[in-house]
């Protein structure tokens, strides 16, 4: 049975929920990681953790450590941002690499990039860019996963492959691909 592929509308509709009134970091967690797997091309498991452990797995969670963002300077030449740039400056990074610490195809400490695409709010670098402001907020601790989100009361929670999975069928329905 043929299945239609997944434009950008989805990953996009998913985003646009976490700007809601009424959204949970959860919600804006979802979005943001599916920008962000949307434009980096990543599996499911680089970006979430599994509902239950799979210790057999070869595949690493990125971490805030594994994330780098740049700016370019007056001359035009990407520089990299500090971990400690204002949020103001990372939200205007121009490119954002994620590092791969290992991965299934077997690559080790290779890095993958993507560029800002001008666009104010669907932005694969604004995306990984709020995540990234979310967690440093919440803790200091590199070892952090990219899919952390923190309730308002500072419980500490991830994204969960389930939760990617309701959300694309929520987005899914709502856009018609069904």
């Amino acid at each position: 049975e043929k299945k239609m592929p997944v434009e950008a509308d989805i990953p996009e509709f998913l985003a646009e929920l976490g700007l809601e009134k009424d959204a949970t970091e959860l919600i804006k967690a979802v979005g943001d990681l599916s920008l962000t797997a949307f434009y980096f091309l990543l599996r499911v498991g680089e970006y979430t953790i599994k509902g239950k452990r799979n210790e057999s797995k070869q595949t690493v969670q990125f971490r805030i450590k594994d994330v780098t963002f740049f700016r370019k300077d007056k001359r035009g030449i990407l520089r990299m941002l500090p971990r400690n740039a204002s949020d103001e400056d990372i939200l205007a990074a121009d490119a954002v690499t994620l590092k791969l610490e290992n991965q299934k195809n077997g690559w080790k400490g290779v890095c993958v990039s993507h560029h800002s695409n001008g666009e104010e709010y669907h932005n694969p670098t604004k995306a990984v860019g709020r995540r990234y402001i979310h967690i440093r907020s919440h803790t200091s601790d590199p070892n952090t996963f990219l899919s952390a989100y923190f309730e308002e009361d500072g419980v500490r929670r991830d994204v969960k492959d389930s939760d990617i999975r309701a959300g694309l069928k929520v987005a899914a329905e709502a856009l018609d691909y069904m």
